[in-house]
């Protein structure tokens, strides 16, 4: 390309004093005599062959146009020659393969942005899964650590009732021993020969130990004194319906006595309001609660509390004396609780300060329940009674 544009420069300083070059590259249509000028008087200085590109000056020559051929500079008659269409198609094809190119670059840096943009997304997803993956194995040693915990708790509960059957027979077996050796020693006192005073008149004395009373065998068995009573079973928070008692509320006190049952016993309690007497006291709350349970004794009146709780298994419930009681009939324990509850609400500088308090209740294996220092046994019949 350097030599042709040189050569060019050249023909143009060299033709200068003609017109305006073309400046357009031709074909020979047919075989081209070159004359040293533009007339067929001039002489004949070169050939082009049919076909041969030339590249035309200026063709202001009337019939004769200046072309460059090889190395010389000459005149052909202007209507010998043709447009020679490889130059424009190689410029559109270099401008065709141009655009491609740029069209090929905005398409490699579309699939770059959306290579990156799935390898972030990619990334993402494999972020969630293993989150996914870490929340489910913690679900799942979770639900196998509760399921350990419910077994050795199913297991101790199976062993603590195993134990309670055992000592259970064994009371009764000392119970039937202390009975047949009560009956045994009863049976030898009165086998021994009953002496008369009376006179026989003529009976032997084998006619009279014949005749003399024995004491039959003893049966001993052990009688459930509750077996007529009927057997109950509430909800937690329920109120027995052998006290026949409807609660008392401030619904205007969101106040509360939460109250926690263990595994080893049922518990009742009843909420005493004090008065200034022990006369006055006045019954607020009856309560029942379940094993493991937790229950809310809410909307408290203001006032200084205290408790009766019973604890056991097996409520039941019948009519003594005209009167409808309940009790546990089973390891049933009855106490007061000498703690105070103050649930009267206080006016600060903040506001009013409203009491609530938390209670854990459960048999513990001494037998006590509320609190030993805090307890004061009492009996069922102190328990079933609606005052003080």
């Amino acid at each position: 390309m350097k030599s042709i544009f040189t050569f060019i420069l050249l023909l143009v300083i060299t033709f200068s004093a003609h017109a305006q070059s073309d400046g357009q590259y031709l074909m020979s249509s047919n075989k081209l005599e070159v004359r040293s000028g533009p007339g067929l008087n001039f002489n004949t200085i070169a050939e082009v062959p049919q076909g041969t590109q030339v590249y035309v000056m200026s063709s202001n020559y009337g019939d004769w146009s200046a072309i460059q051929f090889k190395k010389m500079n000459g005149f052909v008659l202007t209507n010998l020659l043709t447009e020679d269409s490889r130059i424009a198609d190689a410029e559109r094809a270099a401008q065709e393969a141009a655009a491609k190119r740029e069209a090929a670059k905005a398409a490699a840096k579309a699939a770059i942005a959306q290579a990156e943009a799935a390898k972030r997304a990619a990334e993402e997803a494999a972020r969630r899964a293993i989150a996914d993956a870490e929340r489910l194995q913690r679900e799942a040693e979770a639900s196998a650590a509760k399921a350990i915990a419910d077994a050795d708790a199913a297991k101790r509960s199976k062993d603590a009732a195993a134990r309670r059957a055992l000592a259970d027979t064994e009371e009764t077996r000392k119970a039937l021993e202390e009975a047949n050796r009560r009956a045994a020693k009863g049976s030898s006192v009165a086998s021994n020969p009953i002496e008369s005073t009376t006179p026989s008149y003529g009976s032997s004395s084998s006619a009279k130990r014949a005749s003399s009373p024995k004491a039959a065998n003893m049966s001993v068995t052990r009688e459930d004194k509750y077996s007529s009573w009927e057997k109950k079973t509430y909800k937690s928070g329920a109120t027995p319906k052998s006290f026949n008692f409807k609660g008392k509320f401030d619904y205007k006190l969101d106040n509360y006595l939460k109250i926690k049952v263990g595994k080893n016993t049922e518990v009742v309690v009843k909420l005493y309001k004090m008065g200034q007497t022990e006369k006055q006291d006045e019954l607020v709350r009856i309560t029942y609660i379940n094993t493991n349970t937790t229950q809310f004794i809410r909307n408290i009146p203001e006032g200084e509390y205290y408790l009766k709780i019973a604890y056991g298994r097996d409520w039941r419930e019948n009519i003594v004396d005209g009167k409808r009681v309940g009790t546990f009939t089973k390891n049933a324990l009855y106490e007061k609780g000498v703690q105070v509850l103050d649930y009267n609400t206080v006016k600060t500088s903040k506001g009013i300060n409203v009491p609530s308090y938390n209670l854990s209740l459960d048999l513990l294996p001494n037998g006590s329940g509320y609190g030993n220092e805090d307890q004061d046994n009492i009996s069922p019949n102190e328990f079933n009674d609606l005052k003080g």
